[in-house]
């Protein structure tokens, strides 16, 4: 028994199971994202495409650090994330909070000016920066 479907219908399936991929592989590549910090030197993990890839940096290595997402909530943050520029051209995308939390701790310790032009980005009031300044201060690595 043959079973002939449209052209519609195939086209209609095909695009189904391709939407479906491309959300299991927005969380993959998600939950496969790390920082890691040890003395002003970071490894952050991601998969690019499909293969797994680190990216060694100092943090005396940075550029320049753009907030591009802040959702507060009840006094804390909700979502953060952050496009990190290095100066060889490199560019990374944090988007956990855990870990854009791990940077701006590092930045506030290590390299102060980057650390104080970053809170200056930020479009806000002083509320903001003091709920960052309490995220920062009940971090912990």
């Amino acid at each position: 028994m043959k079973i002939y479907l449209p052209l519609p219908v195939i086209i209609l399936i095909f695009y189904l199971i391709y939407i479906t991929f491309l959300i299991i592989m927005k969380k993959i590549r998600f939950n496969a994202e790390n920082l890691e910090e040890l003395g002003g030197e970071f490894i952050f993990t991601f998969i690019k495409k499909i293969k797994k890839e680190q990216i060694y940096f100092n943090i005396d290595e940075v550029k320049m650090c753009v907030l591009t997402r802040i959702f507060i909530r009840q006094g804390t943050f909700r979502t953060i994330n952050f496009n990190i520029f290095l100066n060889d051209g490199y560019s990374l995308k944090l988007r956990k909070k855990n870990e854009c939390l791990l940077f701006l701790q590092v930045c506030r310790e290590k390299r102060e000016e980057l650390y104080q032009k970053i809170l200056s980005m930020i479009p806000a009031d002083m509320t903001v920066i003091s709920i960052i300044e309490k995220e920062l201060d009940n971090f912990k690595r």
